[in-house]
């Protein structure tokens, strides 16, 4: 029988046994309500089939701490659990945004009690309760922000200061939050996790609260340095990512949906709404015992680079089949060449494994390559800023001796190149011309193929595919629709010919289906594909095609 569990925010319910307004719930199923333990004990009998119902059970090794697994063979598309955030706030490296809903800010609104830049008042008046306003208020310590176009480092105490709050204001979700790893030890044994959360997280705090508020609240609360590098030690290692389209990411801690484990070829797929709660989904069938897995890095990241950045940020080593395979389930997202011979990496589960061609006859090792990646990182990171078709056509052509053609800096620049056909100034879709239109179509049906190998249950990458899929309809519709205007084609071989189009609009809006939150890339593109889908649909309606 699961304990009862202290709730806060007016989380509340009707206890099933005597119908009283129940303020505590079961911390087995977290969805019947009791006003009591003993009503909790009557109940059980009839509620303990229901509560061993749940989908999933957490489990404990010395190896991967805690983690979850099926409790139950589960469906494709089966919803495990959802789940309301302990804390949500800005990630630590990020240029200023609104505190509200998290749009990049140029200080030409602040808000009047902190001095902190937002959006406008609508915003100003959602914040107004919020700690890392009200602190700097009553302690009349205004944040200042000098420039708007670069990182802030005055960002990274907001959350943590949020998180710190709950040991008074909800002290049963702070108890939830320690419960998540910190890897305390190992902050305490780097010197620079050490100084960076002194000066950007302590100090700052300190600054906001004002130094003799700030020690006058210590006894109340624990703000002493452990406690705070606990507390950032558990968003490093815990906190969800959530990209929003607007350029502004926000990281979120979750009770349970924070054990889930990673893989590069993750079973679950996860969707947050406007609230940033997550819902969790079977994303293929698992059986009962999986382990059930997101994936918490980025997948068109080759696997060295998802390694690393795995154990520089969560203090692991992913050995996970995607990153056992040197081809990466044959796509050869990593290979290269040297000579026009394909390498690819030894041992990729050993970190500094050189790359070889088959023969054993050449071999490169890691730090160059590793040297190598990130010069043509930093190069497409300027083509991203300011690159033309032309730019992008000559960085594939110029690479193309020295990268496979599926290579993950390749599959970046290809997914940029696909999109601006189409768009761009002298290549709008309406004007390209036959064989622009067939290069679109080809890496359109490239860049479709690639992720479908990489993300086989499609729970990772459907914004990748979900633009591909969109972006290929337009060629589709396009030839069709030419011919069509010049009388070369009949209109019922037209109207046999639009239905390819909007067959990659329906298996875009499918993929999509459950994207809701409108500030998600996912959500914008669930919009876009469906009023684009709603037009076409129309117009074969004008033209009489049966659907």
């Amino acid at each position: 029988m699961g304990l009862i569990e202290e709730l806060e925010d007016n989380d509340a319910g009707n206890c099933p046994v005597c119908n009283k307004v129940a303020q505590n719930k079961c911390t087995g199923c977290k969805a019947v309500f009791y006003c009591s333990r003993e009503c909790q004990k009557k109940h059980w009998k009839t509620h303990k089939f229901d509560c061993k119902c749940l989908p999933y059970k957490v489990g404990q090794s010395e190896e991967l701490g805690k983690y979850v697994t099926a409790a139950r063979d589960l469906k494709a598309g089966e919803i495990l659990f959802t789940e309301t955030p302990i804390v949500v706030g800005p990630v630590q490296m990020t240029q200023p945004v609104c505190l509200h809903c998290y749009t990049p800010v140029d200080g030409s609104f602040k808000c009047r009690k902190s001095g902190w830049p937002l959006c406008g008042p609508t915003c100003e008046k959602a914040v107004a309760h919020n700690v890392e306003v009200v602190i700097p208020h009553q302690t009349e310590a205004p944040f200042e922000i000098e420039d708007y176009t670069t990182t802030c480092y005055l960002y990274e105490c907001v959350a943590p200061l949020k998180a710190l709050m709950l040991q008074k204001t909800a002290p049963s979700k702070f108890k939830k939050l320690l419960t998540l790893e910190s890897h305390l030890k190992l902050r305490k044994e780097s010197e620079e996790w050490v100084t960076k959360t002194k000066e950007n997280v302590i100090d700052v705090m300190k600054k906001t609260l004002g130094v003799m508020v700030f020690e006058a609240l210590c006894p109340m609360y624990d703000f002493s340095d452990e406690m705070i590098q606990r507390i950032c030690g558990i968003f490093e290692t815990n906190a969800i990512e959530i990209r929003l389209a607007m350029q502004s990411d926000v990281m979120a801690l979750f009770e349970t949906a924070c054990l889930l484990e990673h893989s590069c070829v993750p079973n679950l797929h996860i969707t947050f709404d406007k609230k940033f709660n997550i819902t969790v989904r079977a994303g293929r069938e698992i059986k009962k015992g999986e382990h059930l897995s997101i994936m918490y890095t980025h997948a068109l990241w080759g696997s060295s680079g998802r390694r690393d950045h795995l154990n520089t940020t969560k203090k692991f080593w992913c050995k996970c089949e995607r990153c056992a395979d040197p081809t990466e389930f044959g796509t050869n997202f990593s290979t290269i060449y040297k000579d026009g011979v394909l390498l690819t990496q030894v041992s990729p589960l050993e970190s500094n494994s050189p790359w070889e061609s088959k023969d054993g006859s050449i071999s490169i090792p890691y730090e160059e390559v590793f040297e190598s990646m990130s010069e043509t990182c930093t190069e497409l990171a300027l083509l991203q800023l300011k690159g033309s078709i032309e730019d992008y056509k000559e960085f594939v052509e110029r690479y193309s001796k020295l990268l496979h053609p599926n290579h993950y800096h390749m599959l970046t620049a290809k997914h940029s190149l696909m999109q601006m056909y189409g768009r761009s100034e002298g290549n709008l879709i309406q004007d390209m011309e036959e064989d622009k239109l067939k290069e679109k179509e080809h890496l359109c049906r490239e860049m479709i193929e690639l992720c479908t190998k990489l993300d086989p249950c499609k729970v990772r990458l459907q914004i990748y595919l979900g633009v591909s899929l969109y972006e290929l309809h337009l060629p589709l519709l396009q030839y069709g629709k030419r011919q069509w205007e010049t009388g070369q084609l009949p209109t019922e071989e037209f109207r046999k010919s639009l239905f390819e189009p909007r067959d990659c609009l329906l298996q875009a809006m499918d993929l999509l289906k459950d994207e809701t939150h409108e500030q998600l890339p996912e959500g914008q593109l669930r919009l876009q594909v469906k009023d684009t889908l709603a037009q076409l649909e129309q117009f074969m309606k004008t033209l009489g095609c049966e659907m």
